[in-house]
């Protein structure tokens, strides 16, 4: 009788130790449904494709198994008096952790046109006897320049909105990306090059288990220099950029 006693408990906690409740990722759509939807499902959902020779949703897919994301958006300027200030696109590859949930890692490239005064101010003038210095060289309102960037970063994707709109197929995001930017200023033809920061919250539609669609808003802050003319110090020949606009965007998980 104790031998059976002990058997039976081992059994009981073997059992228990491959209970699908236990485990950190469920083996199956259907466990996910079924067995603590509230872990699972809190910043994650089950997506279907819509059958139209059938008139159904099949080909179910549990989020939290995407692996892999690519998207393209484009960029207007913010102020929607002037939404030519700024125009440009941008990629973005994106590969979720496998240490920590719903933290991805990836790249982005960007190439803007915009005005001079929508994302960065002259110099004040100055009694400089540099011809080429900034403060001598006053661009006026409106010049074109063309801003092309790429960068290393992560993005956080969740369902705060979930709290208050019952959605599966929505998502937010909050990006933040170290980039190396070059500025072309066509005003005096000259390139800086120097660093900066993109920060963007979208919120995104899945169209299907792989497609999604939506719009994001963007910030980016950067330093940027470009070489000496004669004798001119570093801040003299930098240029203090700073910007924001709105996207549209659509990609594909993979």
């Amino acid at each position: 009788m104790k031998h059976l006693l002990i058997t039976l408990i081992l059994l009981s906690s073997a059992s228990y130790a491959r209970s699908p409740f236990d485990e950190e990722t469920p083996s199956s759509s259907e466990e996910i449904l079924i067995r603590k939807p509230e872990k699972y499902l809190r910043h994650e959902s089950m997506i279907y494709n819509f059958n139209s020779d059938l008139g159904i949703k099949d080909q179910r897919k549990y989020t939290g198994t995407d692996k892999n994301k690519l998207g393209l958006a484009g960029h207007i300027s913010s102020n929607y008096e002037h939404l030519d200030n700024l125009m440009g696109f941008e990629i973005n590859y994106l590969r979720k952790s496998s240490s920590y949930d719903n933290i991805w890692w990836g790249a982005q490239f960007f190439s803007h046109n915009a005005k001079f005064d929508a994302i960065t101010q002259n110099h004040s003038a100055s009694n400089s006897t540099n011809t080429g210095s900034e403060a001598m060289n006053q661009r006026p309102n409106g010049t074109n320049n063309s801003i092309m960037g790429a960068g290393l970063g992560m993005s956080y994707r969740f369902k705060l909105l979930l709290d208050f709109w019952n959605t599966e197929d929505v998502f937010e995001t909050v990006d933040v990306f170290a980039n190396y930017l070059m500025l072309n200023e066509k005003f005096i033809d000259k390139s800086y090059m120097g660093y900066g920061l993109t920060t963007s919250y979208g919120i995104h539609k899945r169209s299907g288990t792989s497609f999604f669609y939506g719009g994001k808003l963007s910030y980016n802050l950067a330093s940027v220099t470009r070489e000496a003319i004669n004798s001119e110090s570093r801040k003299n020949r930098s240029l203090t950029l700073g910007w924001l606009s709105v996207a549209l965007e659509l990609g594909v998980f993979f």
